[in-house]
């Protein structure tokens, strides 16, 4: 018996690995931000935490009614795609930056886009936000303590805070049944 809930626990645990994508890849980036590679994580997963924002955003704006949540979904438009922009004005960034979502985004993206109901939208959405905006905060806080790019570093310390306040804005979102 006690082999069977060992082999079993084994067992599950490459699946929970496949639902904390995010922990892993923050790891990485912490142990990697104060070498050139840390720079290309942070890059990577900033511009496609971007595109992500942007495209999960506008796909809400057209399903939902949900004020709250088309209103964060606006900002996140609003804040991502001003700070896209202000990665391509740096020169050590631009030429790390993806020009589409990896596959992992992709999946999520999809996801959101199949929910049939609205109520399964908002808090599709919502939660991927939480998410994603937790993983970014880990992130952005880890280069800009450690970043060996002088101008990325400096990018990811002004934008921490505002990650962080997205990241509480969703956790405080309530998304509602039937709307």
């Amino acid at each position: 018996m006690r082999r069977r809930i060992l082999a079993t626990g084994l067992l599950a645990l490459p699946l929970a690995a496949q639902f904390r994508p995010a922990a892993a890849q923050l790891n990485v980036i912490q142990r990697l931000a104060p070498t050139p590679v840390g720079t290309d994580a942070f890059v990577t997963l900033a511009a496609i935490s971007d595109m992500f924002e942007i495209e999960s955003s506008r796909f809400l704006l057209i399903r939902s009614a949900h004020p709250q949540i088309r209103e964060f979904a606006q900002r996140m438009i609003e804040h991502h795609t001003a700070m896209s922009n202000e990665m391509m004005a740096i020169p050590t960034a631009l030429n790390r930056m993806p020009t589409r979502l990896d596959d992992r985004h992709a999946v999520l993206l999809a996801t959101l886009r199949r929910q049939e109901t609205v109520d399964f939208v908002n808090r599709t959405y919502v939660q991927q936000q939480i998410e994603g905006h937790e993983e970014a905060t880990a992130a952005y806080d880890a280069y800009a303590n450690a970043g060996d790019d002088d101008a990325i570093q400096a990018f990811a310390q002004r934008h921490a805070p505002m990650i962080r306040q997205h990241l509480a804005m969703a956790r405080t979102l309530q998304a509602p049944r039937n709307d």
